[in-house]
């Protein structure tokens, strides 16, 4: 998750080079479409607020708002591409962990998703639903409140691992300044988990009991008299819940996977020379690849949620 400024810039010079002009293009399509559709989202669930609105919008709109924060630091991470980091260590620091901040509220809340829906399907089979659903109504706000404050405490180490370094080309960048091998390691480790095995292994059993639960539930509907429109509605539940986790599991894994890359790159530097260059390489150039990666995901995920929004106000009030 080092994403922004981590971009390379070989450049002797503040001239544009195309090694430059690539991820700024990236960042700034980014940011013109993605922002305005995610405060499109933003606008249409909040004015619907009031109107006993499901928990699975509530987690729509919360994504929204993550995918938002993390657009609106674009036009600072073109700055830094194009000319460096030139707004001091502690906006460094601070507009990074912000950033981080937002995506693990991004990755909570598409994790809470999928235990949602799951849940849904257990729920039906619980004979005092008018109990279970008092619960949920008072839990439900302290989720979301939760999400915030778990995704800010995964973020804090930003704030001690983030500072500025000198390039070749004389430029300053924003990146992971960490001095400690061990220290490294560990937070690398601590994203890969954190921020993406457990919340995929999550949602992937998630969607294989809800799966296994809708299959069961069609098979005695047709014993029983069930509403013509159930099966669609399951069909599109299940739909929706693979675009979540393949999304997910698309712009997310090659930026772990540049993660894993480092951590054998620190452990290879003195052992292993040679594999420590072709790695860096390798990093090289196929970082910035994973990173635009990561965020191209905010900007479809308003897509991604608005084309099943009918279907999920239906499935879910």
């Amino acid at each position: 998750m080092e994403l922004g400024l981590g971009f390379n810039s070989t450049s002797n010079s503040t001239v544009v080079g195309s090694e430059k002009i690539a991820p700024a293009v990236v960042l700034g399509l980014c940011c013109l479409v993605g922002l305005p559709s995610n405060i499109a989202v933003i606008i249409s669930i909040a004015c619907e607020w009031n109107r006993n609105l499901s928990f699975t919008l509530k987690l729509m709109l919360n994504l929204a708002v993550s995918d938002a924060l993390t657009l609106c630091l674009a036009p600072f991470l073109m700055y830094g591409i194009w000319f460096g980091w030139k707004l001091g260590l502690w906006s460094c620091r601070f507009l990074f962990f912000f950033s981080y901040w937002s995506l693990y509220v991004g990755v909570l809340t598409v994790t809470s998703m999928s235990v949602h829906r799951y849940h849904n399907v257990i729920k039906s089979r619980v004979t005092n639903r008018m109990i279970l659903h008092r619960l949920e109504r008072r839990h439900r706000c302290l989720q979301l409140i939760g999400i915030w404050i778990l995704a800010f405490a995964f973020a804090l180490p930003v704030l001690f691992t983030q500072g500025l370094k000198e390039r070749k080309n004389g430029l300053l960048r924003c990146q992971r300044t960490v001095e400690s091998q061990s220290v490294k390691v560990t937070v690398l480790l601590f994203e890969i988990f954190l921020g993406f095995v457990i919340p995929f292994l999550t949602m992937l059993t998630c969607y294989l009991w809800l799966h296994k639960g809708l299959s069961e539930k069609a098979k005695s509907s047709n014993v029983t008299t069930a509403p013509q429109d159930q099966a669609p509605r399951d069909t599109y539940r299940k739909r929706l819940l693979i675009s979540i986790v393949v999304a997910f599991f698309v712009f997310w894994t090659p930026v772990h996977i540049i993660n894993v890359i480092d951590i054998v790159t620190t452990l290879t530097k003195t052992s292993h020379p040679d594999v420590h260059s072709q790695l860096k390489s390798f990093r090289g150039v196929y970082g910035d690849i994973s990173k635009t990666l990561a965020l191209l995901n905010c900007c479809l995920n308003p897509f991604l949620y608005v084309f099943f929004s009918r279907i999920v106000i239906k499935c879910t009030k």
